[in-house]
């Protein structure tokens, strides 16, 4: 077996041996000189932000992330890990940072993309540091619309961010089913996450990089109905990694966020190759932890 695909198969497998300050809207009239990018590595010493999806029903961010947290320590990672908060209701809940202090089901996801990323450049980017990000259904969103508007050079976002790897959980990167019957009580959120939106026609169809290139893993399940693996897996999208679990997996919308242990069927493709599938796949919070330890590949 090649080292490349011995190093797809360390990175699925459950085995692998691993070693608010608020921002203003515009972006600042004049920029310090931005450190150099910094060089790409395999490590478990990067900052990780965890995003969670839509839950203006169900705040905080301990409840979402810390046996995940856990988990992820118990299995050697060291670095630190930024619960991001988005909804007033999030204060007090155990996030690291609230992006959206007054935040609620009303607040676009542009917007919160656009704090999120002023907090990923005035935390490390602007430091020299790169990060790592994790993130769960609609968090996706908001990672993709941070990058996205600071790639573009758009009003309102900081001039780079350094982020070396993203992964995505049961993401609606098409857009969600379930929000055609989301009525207007919904929100803003839910209305963003409609395939003929007008934020997801700002997205565009492809995945946006952070300065010095971001590698994305993209996780679905065929037994999540929320996210369907169409919507949470796109091919043309520019994905790097592509995982789907096995309808027989029954690994259901949370799970993808929440299931951190056992071996379950998936496929996977890797830069294009063909889909392989393998019996005894890694649970959805390792894996998520097993690609953002590789720096550009598994």
């Amino acid at each position: 077996m090649s080292v490349l695909g011995r190093r797809v198969r360390a990175a699925l497998t459950v085995g692998m041996a691993m070693a608010a300050f608020a921002v203003g809207l515009g972006a600042p009239a004049s920029q310090a000189a931005e450190p150099a990018p910094p060089v790409k590595s395999d490590s478990a010493d990067k900052p990780v932000y965890l995003i969670k999806g839509y839950t203006a029903d169900s705040p905080g961010c301990s409840r979402k992330w810390d046996k995940a947290k856990r988990s992820m320590k118990s299995w050697g990672w060291t670095g630190e890990f930024v619960k991001v908060g988005f909804y007033t209701a999030d204060i007090g809940g155990g996030c690291t940072v609230n992006i959206a202090k007054d935040g609620d089901a009303d607040t676009s996801i542009k917007y919160l993309g656009q704090q999120l990323a002023w907090d990923i450049h005035r935390r490390y980017t602007s430091k020299g540091k790169s990060v790592d990000v994790i993130t769960h259904s609609m968090g996706g969103l908001i990672a993709r619309a941070a990058l996205a508007g600071t790639q573009r050079g758009e009003d309102g976002f900081p001039p780079k961010l350094y982020v070396e790897d993203v992964v995505t959980l049961g993401t609606p990167h098409r857009g969600g089913i379930l929000t055609y019957f989301c009525g207007n009580v919904e929100g803003q959120q839910c209305q963003d996450m409609r395939p003929s939106s007008p934020f997801m026609a700002w997205l565009g169809p492809t995945l946006p990089q952070g300065e010095g290139g971001t590698d994305w893993t993209l996780i679905a399940s065929h037994f999540d109905y929320v996210a369907n693996v169409n919507s949470a897996t796109p091919e043309a999208a520019g994905a790097q990694h592509l995982v789907r679990y096995a309808m027989s997996a029954q690994l259901n919308h949370s799970e993808l966020r929440t299931q951190r242990t056992g071996t379950h069927r998936m496929n996977y493709t890797n830069n294009g190759s063909p889909w392989r599938h393998m019996r005894y796949g890694a649970a959805p919070v390792r894996a998520a932890m097993n690609a953002i330890y590789w720096a550009d590949r598994w």
